[in-house]
């Protein structure tokens, strides 16, 4: 990887959140601060989250990036898109975002959030050199998290490589630690 190459961030989240929610303002916060520290922000291209996190980026001067889905052929791409990217299937999507991505910040969601969260989760356990900054933003992944370890057996070992943090501020926080200025 190129040392100036900007640093490509996914974001996961929810397509089904309104424009006036507490979760679409936190996500276009998310993505704002995202590209004023220089990452790229890149997530599945359609509405709610995914809007509100490239919406807020591009209004601030920064790069986005959408992984469209032609099973998705229906829906239509939000307006703040830079690039597009149209994969032939969920899994390809999936796949492709976790290859592009330097890191991965995971929004409440619901079902495709949670298959997009499982699978770079499930990467970063397999091979550690797939292991990439995963950041879960919001108190109710602890509730997860938690369900998961009484429930499933997930080892320690496996939640440690996850971040929980309560703010969008917290999880640049974090990016930055890792990666400096963002590139």
């Amino acid at each position: 990887m190129s040392p100036n190459r900007p640093r490509i961030v996914a974001v996961f989240g929810s397509s089904r959140v309104p424009t006036h929610s507490a979760e679409y303002a936190e996500a276009y916060a998310l993505g704002k601060l995202l590209a004023q520290h220089g990452f790229v922000v890149m997530n599945g291209g359609y509405q709610g989250t995914m809007e509100a996190s490239a919406r807020g980026a591009r209004e601030a001067g920064g790069r986005t990036i959408g992984m469209l889905s032609r099973e998705f052929g229906e829906l239509t791409p939000n307006p703040y898109l830079d690039e597009t990217f149209v994969a032939p299937d969920l899994y390809t999507r999936i796949r492709e975002m976790q290859r592009r991505a330097d890191a991965f910040i995971v929004l409440k969601g619901s079902m495709g959030t949670l298959a997009e969260f499982a699978l770079v989760w499930n990467f970063a356990k397999i091979d550690a050199r797939q292991r990439k900054p995963i950041v879960l933003l919001g108190h109710a992944w602890a509730h997860v998290l938690r369900a998961l370890r009484e429930h499933l057996v997930v080892m320690e070992d496996e939640i440690e490589v996850l971040q929980i943090v309560e703010t969008p501020e917290q999880a640049v926080q974090i990016l930055e630690k890792q990666f400096g200025d963002g590139r």
